[in-house]
């Protein structure tokens, strides 16, 4: 008889941890920071092919950016992850007004690079965009003013929310 209570309190046991910790539920995109303010942006555009002809963004504005297969883009240098033969990549140029803290934020999980100066830069921080949020991933990086590239690699799907936004 024991063997059965106890069998029946670790079943339950889940279910238990489950209600206590739910989490309240919220409006996705409702109240995002001001920087990010721009980040459902219905603008397409499709990447290009090369560094030479990277598909221009603005910074502030968010994109649905449309992503060729992986062998169809030359990019300026070469992710740490690249992605499989499947994947899909973009090469985008913005241009940063200023020096400062620019954040990269994607739909998805795909690897981010910002070429600085023909090399990839080093992110001051990354992590998760904020709760209740379709930003999957936001990267920091330390810019000085002037082009920039941005390269998306590794992408699961042909087309991938991104937006790059001067942080305050």
């Amino acid at each position: 008889m024991r063997l059965i209570l106890a069998a029946l309190a670790l079943a339950c046991a889940p279910m238990a941890f489950a209600q206590q910790h739910e989490q309240v539920p919220c409006a996705t995109d409702a109240s995002l920071p001001a920087e990010l303010a721009n980040w459902s942006g219905e603008t397409a555009i499709a990447t290009g092919a090369d560094a030479a002809a990277a598909t221009a963004i603005q910074v502030g504005k968010g994109y649905e950016a449309r992503l060729g297969k992986k062998a169809e883009v030359t990019f300026a240098i070469e992710p740490e992850r690249p992605g499989g033969s499947v994947s899909y990549s973009g090469i985008f140029a913005f241009d940063a007004p200023e020096g400062g803290n620019y954040a990269v934020a994607l739909g998805s999980a795909a690897w981010i690079d910002v070429v600085e100066d023909g090399k990839a830069l080093e992110p001051l921080s990354f992590g998760h965009g904020p709760r209740c949020t379709t930003i999957r991933k936001k990267v920091v990086y330390s810019l000085k003013a002037g082009r920039h590239i941005l390269q998306i690699a590794g992408n699961g799907a042909e087309t991938a929310k991104v937006l790059v936004t001067r942080l305050p």
